[in-house]
C-alpha cells in the first residue's frame, strides 16, 4: 500500500510539472510589446544605415531609401525609409520602372525575438537555406503591386542584385495583422532581382 501512495504521489507531482510546464509555454508571448520592440530595432537600423544610397552600391554597402511616395525635398523619420545592404551586386544596369513586371526570389522575417533568434520567417520563395538561383524558382509580380517598401526597393536594384531590406511598418503591412504578420511589424526582407519586363513586354516562360 506505501508503495502503491509512494507512486501515486510521484505521477502527481509530474502531471502538475507538465501541467505547469504548458501553462508558462501558452502564456509566454513571443510579440510582447511589439510596437515599441520594433520601433527601437528600427532605430537601430537606421544609426547604422543612415547614408543616402551611393552611385555604385557594391556588396557591403548599407544605406536608405526614402519611400518612392514622399518628396525628397522636406525631412522624414525613421518610419519613412528603407534601409538597404548589398549582399551582392548584379551584372545588370537597367532597374525597373514603377509599370514594368519582374522576377524576384525572396524570403522576409519578422525581427529577432527569443524563439526566433534570426527572425521568424512569414513568407519566402526560397527552397534553400541560403540564396541558390539554380535551385529557387524566382516569384513574379507587377512592382506596383507589392507594398511600399519593396517597390521602392525595387525602383533602385539591377537584375542579379540580393539585398537585405528593413522596411518600416508604416512601408509595409502598417498596424493591423496580415497574416502571420502582427501589426507594427518591421519587416526583414532578402530579395533578389532576376528579370525586369517592360510595360508591353512578358517575362520570360516558365
Amino acid at each position: 500500500m506505501k508503495r502503491f501512495w509512494a507512486i501515486l504521489t510521484v505521477f502527481a507531482t509530474v502531471v502538475m510539472l507538465a501541467f505547469s510546464s504548458c501553462k508558462e509555454t501558452k502564456e509566454f508571448d513571443d510579440h510582447a510589446n511589439w510596437q515599441n520592440r520594433n520601433s527601437e530595432f528600427l532605430s537601430g537600423i537606421a544609426s547604422e544605415h543612415g547614408n543616402d544610397m551611393p552611385d555604385a552600391a557594391a556588396k557591403g554597402a548599407r544605406f536608405r531609401l526614402l519611400s518612392y511616395r514622399l518628396n525628397p525635398e522636406k525631412s522624414w523619420g525613421n518610419g519613412s525609409y528603407v534601409y538597404c545592404e548589398v549582399l551582392q551586386q548584379g551584372t545588370g544596369t537597367d532597374s525597373p520602372y514603377y509599370n514594368d513586371s519582374v522576377r524576384f526570389n525572396y524570403r522576409v522575417r519578422l525581427i529577432p525575438t527569443d524563439y526566433y533568434p534570426e527572425g521568424q520567417v512569414v513568407d519566402q520563395s526560397f527552397k534553400t537555406a541560403t540564396l541558390d538561383p539554380s535551385v529557387n524558382i524566382p516569384a513574379s509580380f507587377a512592382v506596383n503591386s507589392v507594398i511600399e517598401g519593396v517597390t521602392t526597393a525595387l525602383l533602385h536594384m539591377h537584375c542579379g542584385d540580393y539585398w537585405k531590406l528593413y522596411i518600416p511598418s508604416g512601408l509595409g503591412y502598417g498596424t493591423s495583422a496580415t497574416g502571420a504578420i502582427p501589426g507594427y511589424s518591421t519587416l526583414i526582407f532578402e530579395i533578389n532581382l532576376t528579370e525586369i519586363a517592360r510595360v508591353g513586354e512578358d517575362l520570360s516562360p516558365r
